[in-house]
């Protein structure tokens, strides 16, 4: 009886012990997202939701933090580097817009009073399936090659980077997945190798949107299942990419550059305007596709390189084309306004054109096109014009 009240004594004498000691922080239950520091080279881990409560620590920016609840203006977070958990500010931790890792944008033409054409795939070739002008809102769905794929107005298609703005960074962007040998590349449910498991695996090639970018790891969507995976096995291109259809623009015509020295360049542009932005540059004997021509500028095409773009018809030796091409008016049995700007919002109306007239094209465009009537220069809506 005396041994067993003895070794009672000394269990219980452990457990006090043990009990005094610390012990090791684990990643606690209870995470229900992970968030990203942004916007601030490093941000404060504080004992409460306050910036009077005790600092605890601080993360750099792109550090994963697991969020664990909310209270007004910060978030309960538990920091895997640091191994604590604390508050942090919400202004400068970044999620991934609850799961959906949707990108926004907005149309933004450089010429305010044209329009950006939808397509039904990445080409300028492709068939337009809407047009859309300035401020017009989408959803990015994916990119590919300098065209964004958008949804908008119960529509699925594409737009040129170039005149379309999108907000944030990652969320719809495209990447593929390229590992350095035949292995798979393991999609994670946390942001971690340790503490996390492995919810799916990908072949090289398989595409992958981006939602949100962080140290090391991106959270992203593969084939409808969403997780983290180590960024430096993901690449930007050379690996799957969308089957374009080979369809080639309309064209009445051939130019051929012809800069009066044979030293110069010619700029293929965006828009015909001086200002437009160089699609590339091209030397004497290159030759293009007329898509319309004008006195002033020819809308053309290289079947070379696919590039769509404007060159000034001084600059070109047009043959199968006139250097002064017409158009005839139609509008039914009524007329059409031939007006001082390229918009109906502004500007005055020079003449009416009755329909059945002859205008000379100066400028072609997709939407307006500047016309000669007489001896009065101005611009009608393309659509009347055949």
């Amino acid at each position: 009886m005396k041994r067993a009240k003895q070794a009672f004594a000394l269990i219980c004498c452990l457990c006090l012990m043990l009990s005094a000691l610390p012990v090791a922080q684990a990643e606690p239950w209870g995470v229900y997202d992970y968030a990203v520091v942004s916007g601030t080279a490093s941000l404060n881990l504080r004992g409460g939701p306050s910036a009077q409560d005790a600092l605890l620590g601080s993360a750099s920016q792109g550090t994963w933090v697991g969020l664990t609840g909310q209270s007004g203006n910060w978030y309960s977070v538990y920091v895997p580097s640091l191994g604590r958990s604390g508050w942090m500010s919400k202004s400068y931790l970044k999620t991934s817009s609850g799961g959906s890792g949707s990108s926004t944008g907005y149309v933004n033409n450089p010429n305010p009073t044209s329009f950006l054409n939808l397509r039904q795939y990445p080409s300028y070739a492709a068939p337009v399936l809407g047009i859309y002008y300035n401020g017009a809102s989408f959803t990015v769905l994916s990119y590919n090659s300098g065209w964004y794929q958008v949804h908008l107005n119960g529509q699925t298609g594409y737009f040129r980077q170039e005149f379309v703005q999108v907000n944030g960074s990652g969320g719809g962007e495209t990447a593929y997945v390229r590992t350095n040998n035949s292995g798979k590349l393991n999609l994670r449910s946390a942001p971690t190798y340790s503490g996390s498991s492995i919810v799916g695996q990908y072949v090289n090639g398989t595409p992958v949107t981006i939602l949100l970018r962080g140290n090391v790891f991106y959270k992203v969507r593969i084939q409808g299942m969403e997780g983290y995976v180590d960024a430096a096995y993901l690449s930007s291109s050379g690996g799957y990419q969308p089957v374009v259809p080979d369809v080639k623009p309309v064209t009445h015509g051939t130019a051929v550059v012809n800069n009066p020295k044979s030293t110069q360049y010619l700029n293929l542009r965006t828009l015909p305007s001086s200002s437009a932005k160089v699609i590339a540059q091209y030397k004497n004997g290159v030759k293009f596709q007329v898509i319309e021509p004008g006195e002033k500028w020819c809308k053309v095409y290289g079947s070379a390189t696919g590039n769509i773009g404007y060159m000034m018809t001084q600059y070109l030796k047009l043959s199968g084309v006139s250097n002064h091409p017409t158009k005839k008016v139609q509008n039914g049995g009524s007329y059409v306004n031939l007006r001082s700007k390229p918009s109906k919002s502004s500007g005055v109306v020079y003449k009416q054109v009755p329909s059945g007239a002859t205008v000379t094209v100066v400028t072609p465009g997709d939407q307006w096109t500047q016309v000669r009537y007489g001896s009065t220069t101005g611009y009608m809506m393309t659509r009347f014009l055949k």
